[in-house]
């Protein structure tokens, strides 16, 4: 585990073990040799064990990161107890199971990863034994190996008879997915995400929808919202949080966030306890 604070870091290429990639201020830019992930405060990144990557930030303001680091053969002891029958694991109980390899790829705080990852920081502020900590891992490796499987049954519901080609569609619109997501805070277009996922546009919007169950904007919105959720609760105005999450227009943020969370964006805050404007 490493929680680390800075305005600018270069960490040049490092090979890591299975990892969470969080923050909790500011943003932070993670690149493997396949392609770049922008991760925020509402978003975390998985990343496999032994693959290379960087980590780089430039920010006139503080960033802080967040990475939980897996013990080699902890996720793959949770994939085997999710995969193997209880006959099996009485009758081999040391037994090692192949190293456990995740679809690498931005994930927001609709995914149920990301809800026990800040249960994680909020008792980790408040003290724990170093053994809660490591039940803490236990918790995580297990909901990972969930979604993990809960992605492949997403992906066996594409439209393509072959199962690689389905998986092929699959990580190719995730690559689109991950340009949404990391682009979020400025201007970004289908036609971008589609040519990230090297796929048309057309063929980009309709798999996006099928294997997600909401359309590129849609999501971008969502996370946009999100984002702008993470800032107001540290207490920047409104105003700056409008523009950082990547909304253009006050009014139409404002009235977005109140359709999304049933309370304007000043009203947010102030349920959780920040100073008004």
């Amino acid at each position: 585990m490493y929680i680390g604070t800075g305005t600018q870091h270069d960490s040049g290429e490092v090979e890591g073990w299975l990892s969470i990639k969080t923050m909790l201020a500011g943003s932070a830019v993670w690149k493997t040799p396949e392609r770049q992930f922008t991760v925020d405060e509402s978003s975390f990144l998985i990343l496999n064990d032994r693959h290379r990557y960087t980590l780089q930030f430039d920010s006139t303001t503080p960033v802080t990161t967040f990475v939980l680091f897996f013990e080699r053969g902890l996720v793959e002891d949770a994939l085997r107890c999710r995969t193997t029958s209880s006959t099996k694991l009485l009758d081999e109980p040391a037994r090692g199971a192949p190293p456990a390899e995740f679809v690498e790829r931005l994930e927001t705080p609709a995914s149920p990863v990301f809800a026990l990852l800040a249960r994680f920081r909020r008792r980790l502020s408040a003290g724990m034994a170093a053994g809660e900590c490591e039940e803490w891992f236990l918790r995580l490796a297990a909901q990972m190996v969930r979604e993990e499987r809960s992605a492949a049954r997403k992906m066996e519901q594409l439209p393509a008879v072959r199962a690689a080609t389905r998986e092929e569609l699959y990580r190719r619109v995730l690559r689109g997915r991950d340009y949404l997501l990391s682009q979020a805070a400025g201007r970004v277009t289908l036609a971008e995400s589609a040519r990230a996922a090297c796929l048309s546009r057309f063929h980009f919007h309709r798999v996006f929808s099928q294997a997600f169950g909401m359309t590129p904007h849609q999501m971008l919105t969502r996370h946009r919202l999100e984002r702008a959720a993470a800032l107001l609760a540290t207490g920047l105005p409104v105003t700056e949080v409008c523009l950082a999450a990547g909304f253009e227009s006050l009014g139409s943020f404002s009235s977005l966030f109140r359709r999304h969370y049933g309370v304007s964006p000043r009203g947010y805050r102030g349920t959780r306890g920040q100073k008004s404007e």
